[in-house]
This record gives C-alpha cells, structure tokens and sequence, in this order.
C-alpha cells in the first residue's frame, strides 16, 4: 500500500521483563523457540503490502538492528522504502533528541514522518504479538471518515494494564480511559494507531508535553471533537510486557499448534533463518507435547517446553512447563519447572528450579553462569 507508511516503536527498556531486557530491547527477545517478538509486527506489515517503515529505537538497539538489517527477511526491502531505523540524534545547537514516551518518540521524527510520501501513518509496537491484515483497517479508516483510528480488542482478564475503550454501533469512539480500575467494557486498546498524516503532523506538537498516546495525546484528541473510530480485532493479541504474560503467549501457541504459521497460511509468521542442523534427541532423551527448534541436542527429558535453537540438555536434567531461549546450557541432573531461562547461559549440574510462577532464569543467580 503506497498510501500507507508504517512507525514501529522499539524504544522502551521493558523493565517488567527483568534480565530479559537488560542488554536486548524488548522487541528483540526470544519468542516461541524461532522467533523474536518483532517478527510479528514486521510479518503483518509485510503481508499487508507496506514496505515504508521506520523504526524508532533507542533503548539497546544494536542487536535489534542487526537482526532485521535491510528488512529482507520480511520481504520488506523495497528499493524506494524499506527499513528506516530512526535513532536519537544531536541537534546544531548541540541538544540530544530523545523519546520522553511514545507519542513524544514520534514527534522527535516530525521531519521524518513530514517528508514521509504517505497519506495514512499507522504507528504501532514493536513488543506485541498478534497477525493483523492492514489493508483492511485502512479501507475501514476511508470509508469512516476517520482522522484516527484505533485498534481494539476484547479481554477477558487483566485489563488494568490497558486503556478502555468504549465506542457505537458505527465503531465511533465515545470514551476513553487509561488503566482505570472499574473499566466500563473489555474493549481495550491494542496501542496501534492508523493517522490521517495531515492530523498527525497537526496535532504531534501537542506531545511535546502530551508525551504518550494512551496518557495524554488520544485522550486530548478525543477532547476535541475529531472524527476517531475504532477498528475491533477479533484474532489472538497479547502484549507480552511482563513476564507472565510472555510466559502465556508462548504456552498459547504450544497448546494451539499450527497457528503461528501453518502450511499454506497467508499470514505466516517470517524470522530470520539460522543455520543450524536439525535437533538431536539422544538415546535416553524424550521430548513430548514441546516444541524444539533447530540445533537442540535432548539427552534428558523435556515436557510440555519450548526450546529456542542451539540449546543442549544434558544427561538426567527434566524440564517441565518452561521457556529455554537461544544458545543455552541445561547441564546434568537440573530440574526446571515454570522457569523462562534467559539466552546464553548454563544453568548448573543439579540446580533444583521449581518455581509456583513463571519465574526468569538469569546469570544473576548462584545456579546460573553467563557463557563465555
């Protein structure tokens, strides 16, 4: 879609994640064994035919940036678009422009958003995991009317972590609450915003001080009398910001085999490929109801897991319930139960880890040691 260019947001630490977003941002974290979590948002762009997109990063880029490089891998390297990666910069008069929250994040790019050959902006995050056809939402936002249109979804739990969105029967916004805590309905905001680029550009020096969308610019937008819709998503969505809720998100797709990406499914899920050999169940080893990636090695006995790529799994470990993310070391006679076992580490020879909640495995713990 030429009319349509896209702004990711990559820049928050993500600090509900723990040691999982110490030295990686958030998008970059490992997700169901294959995947990081930015491949979503990039897979759906790219089946949605827009090619246009920039990143805003500013927390621990670089791993982030390397992984997506020319957004190839994506299918999103087109020779006039492609991939923008919009890092914070000095101005001449010597004043560093960095993001004060989401909306300000945009609003340090005007000058990129302005040149942008675009009519529409649609603005979304970089942490979040869902397949979304675009092109849809767009041809929704015309035939409304729409100056803004924003992404909801109905949820059943946990909705304090969300803004409520309340809206008619023709999908028109008619209230808006951020986080309260007797929301009115489960309609909640997924946080991705498709802008006429016109009112983007008008009302984006509001975040100056309005310096978030959900705090601050949407609920002055809607203050205002503007034509705002909202566009009500009916497939899986799950903001993976705390550690609970990555936890669930990967034991979703565990126990819904094939919904990621099926064979013959338009809206597959792409990652960058990695070179490794097929994984290695050894005499003595199992692996049941788990997902195993690629370059695993499995002398011990893994259940209802998922194991990200090059991970070995020593004689007499048990895995049970838990995430083990890339190029880790589970050694002999471990037990893990309901742990996310961070990347690049060894946990060591007979550490008992049985935790009641999904709990981080990090290099910070007396059992655990960083790879060299």
């Amino acid at each position: 879609m030429q009319d349509v260019a896209a702004l990711i947001l990559v820049g928050g630490k993500g600090k509900r994640l723990e040691s999982l977003t110490e030295t990686r941002s958030k998008p970059y974290v490992s997700f169901y064994g294959k995947y990081r979590i930015i491949d979503f948002a990039l897979s759906s762009l790219s089946h949605s035919f827009i090619s246009n997109v920039g990143l805003l990063c500013q927390y621990e880029p670089f791993d982030l940036m390397r992984y997506i490089g020319s957004g190839a891998d994506w299918d999103l390297a087109d020779f006039d678009s492609g991939i923008s990666f919009l890092t914070p910069y000095v101005r001449t008069n010597d004043e560093l422009v960095f993001q004060k929250g989401t909306a300000n994040a945009v609003l340090s790019q005007i000058e990129y958003v302005r040149k942008l050959d675009a009519k529409y902006i649609l603005i979304l995050s970089g942490d979040q995991i869902y397949k979304i056809n675009f092109e849809d939402v767009v041809q929704k936002h015309i035939e409304s009317g729409a100056e803004l249109t924003i992404l909801t979804n109905k949820l059943d739990e946990d909705l304090s972590r969300y803004g409520i969105i309340e809206y008619d029967e023709n999908h028109r916004i008619i209230g808006f609450e951020e986080k309260p805590e007797n929301p009115k309905t489960n309609n909640v905001s997924m946080g991705i915003y498709l802008f006429n680029k016109d009112f983007l550009l008008d009302v984006l020096p509001k975040a100056d001080t309005l310096v978030d969308f959900g705090n601050d610019l949407i609920p002055y937008i809607l203050s205002t009398n503007h034509n705002v819709y909202a566009y009500p998503f009916e497939g899986q969505f799950f903001d993976v910001g705390t550690t609970k809720s990555l936890y669930e998100a990967n034991f979703y797709f565990l126990d819904n085999p094939g919904t990621i990406s099926p064979s013959g499914d338009k809206m597959r899920i792409y990652s960058k490929p990695r070179d490794y050999s097929a994984n290695i169940i050894k005499e003595g080893g199992s692996a049941r109801r788990s997902a195993i990636s690629d370059g695993c090695v499995i002398h011990g006995e893994v259940y209802h897991s998922i194991l990200s790529y090059h991970v070995l799994v020593k004689k007499g470990a048990k895995i049970y319930e838990s995430i083990v993310m890339p190029d880790s070391i589970i050694e002999e006679d471990v037990e893990l139960k309901n742990a996310i076992v961070d990347e690049n580490v060894t946990v060591m020879k007979g550490s008992k880890l049985i935790f009641d909640t999904p709990t981080v495995v990090s290099a910070t713990m007396k059992e655990v040691k960083a790879n060299e």
